[in-house]
């Protein structure tokens, strides 16, 4: 008879372990993704004019372009040496840019704001 009593507390206890890790997993699935967009900066600037251009996203440093790049990106491409890909959570987001040559700043694009919707890219070609 005790055995009974042991083998039915177990499997309670089973079930009800069980249950918890199910609950659990299927939380930890249903995570709500917050809708994200991306700026992508890109320049046709000559090699020349710059050694890099400082990209800055919300009053941070997001990435530095020191290569030009040979046509318009797709949305997508990764950040590398001449492309600056920034996700973020859709919405108003403010931008600016310095251009360095020499160590030296040379120029600069203003800040502004720009609105990043959900899925999209905004490409952001930096010229003269």
């Amino acid at each position: 008879m005790k055995t009974c009593i042991k083998s039915g507390r177990m499997h309670r206890a089973f079930l009800a372990f069980l249950l918890l890790g199910m609950v659990t997993v299927m939380n930890s699935c249903k995570k709500d993704k917050t809708p994200t967009g991306s700026f992508v900066f890109y320049t046709f600037l000559d090699n020349a004019k710059f050694d890099a251009i400082k990209i800055y996203v919300d009053g941070k440093q997001s990435g530095e372009i020191t290569l030009t790049h040979i046509e318009k990106p797709q949305c997508g491409t990764p950040t590398s040496i001449n492309v600056i890909n920034v996700n973020l959570p859709a919405g108003t987001h403010s931008w600016y840019a310095k251009q360095i040559l020499n160590g030296q700043e040379i120029d600069e694009w203003d800040e502004r704001d720009e609105v990043i919707k959900e899925g999209e890219c905004n490409f952001i070609k930096l010229t003269e």
